[in-house]
């Protein structure tokens, strides 16, 4: 019977288990250096690394795998805006990897911490901004009730009562057409409660959420991956995961320290080809989607990971750089 891995609590815990001397100084002045960067951030264990956030959101991790080191500032745009400094290092999208015995340079460092704390910033900005473009401030109130007979609050109102809270964008859109019979304006009220209710925000869209992607080609023939994708969950999933591969199906990813269960029911079954299910940590009151899409290549096969419908920016990073670990890992 297999020993499970378990998870450290802290980062404490997870430098003193890392078995390589050079890595675990590395590490060691690597955190030293991220606290003196980040001094009003919250240390953590998140996706299995240790993890710096400021204020929720996660600016820098770092983590030791069986050869090399990764710095990873859980973002998709950091890596890229900096290829010029990181000339010379294995980067993918999302993380810098590293011998154990040559530490990334100060400099370095500090300008991937700077870099990934602007764009958060940024993204702030835009957030804040997105205030000022407000469907409800850019049509006045005469407007919208010559239109449709209601001004804008009497359309929230009137939603409101109708349960309009629950319901997706195009039954939203469905109700609003029980009283309005112009097209456009049918989606500039369903978008314009969404808004006020806090449905709808800078970078989502009504129909898939927050979105991310991960490709990777990988040294099998496409049945093969098919195979260890269907029967080894485990590899992808988590120790302990189940699979049941079919429609209609589920699968279960226990919970371990430092990261949540997961579960989700499988809804499209492609043999060969594609899976695509539900996904749902533990503590979310929605799932998002998940989509396992195999292409054969030249040499090997690719494993593309979609995930659509996930509730923020900051859950899209992590998944980001959850797949692009645990593809990187796989063999």
């Amino acid at each position: 019977m297999a020993t499970k891995t378990r998870v450290p609590q802290t980062i404490d815990a997870y430098l003193a288990g890392v078995p390589d001397p050079a890595a675990k100084k590395t590490l060691t002045a690597l955190r030293a250096q991220l606290k003196k960067l980040l001094p009003k951030a919250t240390e953590s264990i998140s996706y299995q690394m240790p993890t710096f956030k400021v204020d929720g959101s996660a600016v820098a991790g770092f983590a030791f795998f069986k050869h090399h080191c990764g710095y990873y500032p859980f973002s998709g745009s950091v890596v890229p805006a900096l290829a010029a400094e990181l000339d010379g290092y294995v980067t993918s999208k999302s993380g810098v990897t590293f011998p154990p015995d040559q530490p990334l340079p100060a400099k370095l460092v500090k300008k991937l911490v700077q870099t990934r704390l602007a764009e958060i910033g940024t993204r702030a900005k835009k957030l804040a901004a997105a205030k000022k473009t407000l469907i409800t401030e850019r049509i006045t109130d005469a407007a919208v009730k010559e239109a449709t007979g209601h001004d804008w609050k009497a359309w929230m109102r009137v939603l409101d009562k109708a349960g309009a809270a629950g319901l997706p964008h195009k039954q939203l859109v469905t109700l609003v057409g029980r009283d309005v019979e112009s097209g456009w304006w049918r989606q500039s009220i369903a978008v314009a409660y969404e808004q006020a209710r806090g449905k709808r925000v800078v970078g989502e869209t009504a129909t898939t959420g927050f979105q991310v992607g991960v490709v990777r080609t990988l040294p099998m023939t496409a049945p093969q991956l098919w195979t260890w994708l269907t029967t080894q969950p485990e590899r992808w999933l988590g120790p302990g995961a189940t699979l049941n591969a079919e429609v209609g199906g589920s699968y279960v990813a226990p919970r371990r320290r430092g990261n949540p269960g997961v579960r989700g029911e499988i809804r499209v079954v492609k043999p060969g080809k594609r899976l695509r299910m539900t996904w749902q940590p533990d503590g979310w009151t929605k799932p998002a989607t998940l989509q396992l899409t195999v292409m054969p290549k030249a040499k090997g096969a690719s494993l593309h990971v979609h995930m659509e419908k996930l509730p923020d920016a900051d859950v899209r990073e992590a998944m980001r750089e959850r797949w692009s670990k645990v593809l990187a890992q796989a063999f």
